[in-house]
């Protein structure tokens, strides 16, 4: 059964499911582009002093390049997994949706982690647990976008089953 019938946020207002995930992989794709830049930014010798850098306290000589690099990796696999949700959405295919499921998933587990690490870190400044709640906050859209996404894939997968069942392969 699906969770959502329609996709509405403050940034995608649709009644189909299908019209919202395919914003969704575009945002996803997007925001990918985006921190990819920062990344880079970063690990080109940016600053990357602020409390809210995912690549904070990372030395610029050694572990930065190897964690940049590995979310460098981990976002191009994301717009990858993007490209494969539109793909099946259009091929009415939920293996296809899977991959992105999945990544956005990890996406979403680190900004929970994240958010922690900074509060636990850094509970005596305001501003790293103001940093935390912002986290927080786009974590919870990002939760509901893979909310929407899931749902096409509850339909996509009960709709299946309806066609095994009427042609009794099932």
């Amino acid at each position: 059964m699906a969770i959502l019938s329609s996709c509405w946020s403050p940034c995608i207002w649709t009644d189909s499911l299908k019209t919202g995930c395919r914003a969704i992989a575009f945002y996803t794709g997007a925001m990918s582009v985006v921190l990819m830049t920062f990344i880079t930014f970063n690990m080109t010798g940016g600053d990357s002093t602020q409390l809210y850098n995912p690549l904070f306290e990372a030395d610029v000589r050694s572990s930065m390049q190897t964690v940049g690099l590995l979310m460098l990796l981990y976002l191009l696999a994301l717009i990858a997994s993007a490209a494969s949700l539109v793909v099946g959405l259009r091929k009415m295919t939920r293996g296809l949706m899977l991959p992105w499921l999945i990544g956005f998933g990890v996406a979403i587990l680190f900004q929970f982690v994240f958010g922690i690490w900074l509060v636990y870190g850094y509970y005596i400044y305001l501003d790293a647990t103001f940093y935390a709640l912002i986290d927080w906050c786009w974590m919870a859209y990002n939760i509901y976008c893979w909310l929407v996404v899931y749902s096409q894939y509850q339909i996509l997968k009960r709709c299946s089953h309806q066609i095994l069942n009427c042609c009794g392969l099932e």
